[in-house]
């Protein structure tokens, strides 16, 4: 959806749908109602998760009289407060509308007890991030890396990951189906005139759930294994929707869209440069004013102070290249109004680089949205956090998104683009501008410069920094 939020429009739906009741008896005979789950809206990480309940929250706050929020939604994710055991203890006795939940947590819950979340009973399951939760490799028997396409494909059959296991378990009838075709000529009552009507009506009568999937990436090789070989969907009733706008009016709605600056700061021991065939800015810099009248929300943490950490850091080499951490602060300084984010490579230390940062001076937090202190802070501040950990969140009041290195690096492919793409956009959303400044090395200059000439950008002079 070009310039709107995806993950916002869903969770819309889904308070939309019809609640799923069960009707029962007690021991006098008497009926009983009984609710359970009606949607599974799986998330690739918890920070998204706690955004998506923050939202629903927010929503149901304005509805008179004010229903329970357990009842709506809960959440069930790794790293929370409660246990699996208490978080399963509260699904139970009150089954939520919707649950959001990370893969791993969900997988955890149902081997400890299948029936605490009746997956039989689900109306809709969605997965959002879907070409990160269900990871594919590019299948081009013509490609001198066949050997390595093999090898990746025997690894994921071996370990598919936790998102693929809860969609087998729930899709089983539906693979099953999707396998074992029906044949209107060995059908001797002729009840179906089409494979179509076949499928269709006994998904129907057997109230097999809709599959949602989403993201703002879809590679073809993925959606060759979701709609061709995964055997979740049925293809006889399946809706694609993608954020082309044809014509004139998909020109119309790019003037509504923020204008995203891409700049790339080269670093070596020398100093820091804008990359080579970076160009001038093209519009005037928005004006600090214009941002003190959007909604700011401060998501994040301190975390250990710098006394604390000082002697457990000081000690210790640093992971990071010190002069890349300072151009950072540097840019953060001079040109970020309010709220921006950095973001690391996934196996960078986010406790280490906030430290570091704070050394420098910079008011950084580790970005956490359990954090529910929202007080609007007289200092920018710079959110650190990991690629795995940003996606699909919407932080409203950033202006800028720092990248330090190169995005599922170290090799350039369609992932590593489908990175940056998701990186960027944190920033450049419902109409605001914003700014992606890329931090890396001399050896790194060409793979970010092709990075932007794959999605079509120019590199922008950043000219407060050089």
């Amino acid at each position: 959806m070009i310039g709107y939020c995806r993950s916002f429009g869903i969770v819309l739906g889904l308070l939309a749908k019809p609640r799923v009741i069960l009707e029962d008896r007690d021991e006098g005979g008497r009926k009983l109602l009984k609710h359970v789950t009606t949607s599974l809206f799986i998330v690739p990480h918890r920070d998204l998760a706690y955004q998506l309940l923050h939202w629903i929250e927010r929503i149901v706050r304005e509805l008179k009289p004010e229903p329970n929020l357990a009842s709506i939604v809960q959440v069930l994710v790794r790293g929370s407060e409660k246990s699996h055991e208490k978080l399963m203890e509260e699904i139970k006795e009150t089954p939520p509308h919707i649950l959001i939940c990370t893969p791993q947590a969900f997988l955890e819950v149902h081997k400890m007890d299948n029936e605490a979340i009746q997956v039989g009973r689900l109306s809709t399951v969605v997965v959002d991030e879907v070409d990160y939760l269900v990871p594919t490799v590019v299948k081009d028997r013509k490609n001198s890396y066949w050997k390595a396409y093999e090898k990746a494909s025997k690894k994921i059959r071996m370990h598919p990951g936790p998102t693929r296991e809860i969609l087998d378990v729930i899709y089983a009838r539906r693979k099953e189906l999707w396998e074992n075709q029906y044949d209107p000529e060995e059908d001797d009552e002729g009840r179906y005139n089409s494979v179509e009507e076949w499928r269709n009506d006994v998904e129907a009568e057997e109230e097999i759930p809709q599959l949602v999937m989403s993201s703002a990436t879809l590679r073809v090789h993925l959606k060759d294994y979701l709609f061709g070989e995964s055997g979740w969907l049925n293809g006889y009733n399946l809706v694609k929707i993608n954020g082309v706008i044809p014509g004139a009016a998909h020109e119309e709605e790019k003037k509504k869209m923020g204008k995203t600056e891409h700049s790339i700061l080269v670093v070596s021991d020398t100093g820091v440069r804008n990359v080579d065939g970076a160009v001038e800015r093209l519009s005037e810099e928005r004006e600090a004013e214009e941002e003190a009248d959007d909604e700011y929300y401060e998501i994040g943490t301190k975390g250990d102070s710098v006394r604390q950490t000082r002697r457990l850091y000081d000690n210790t080499p640093s992971p990071f290249n010190p002069v890349a951490l300072e151009a950072i602060a540097a840019a953060f300084a001079l040109d970020v109004p309010a709220a921006a984010l950095l973001v690391l490579p996934s196996s960078a230390p986010v406790r280490r680089a906030v430290y570091e940062l704070q050394t420098l001076g910079v008011n950084a937090y580790g970005l956490d949205m359990l954090d529910h202190h929202r007080e609007r802070k007289a200092d920018p501040t710079l959110l650190v956090a990991t690629l795995a950990t940003t996606r699909g969140l919407d932080l409203p009041s950033l202006t800028h998104v720092f990248v330090l290195g190169i995005p599922e690096g170290p090799a350039v492919t369609g992932r590593t683009v489908d990175a940056y793409l998701h990186v960027s956009g944190r920033v450049g959303r419902f109409g605001r501008s914003g700014k992606v400044v890329s931090v890396v090395e001399g050896e790194d200059e060409a793979k970010m410069a092709r990075i932007l000439g794959t999605i079509g950008e120019k590199p922008v002079q950043f000219k407060q920094l050089i």
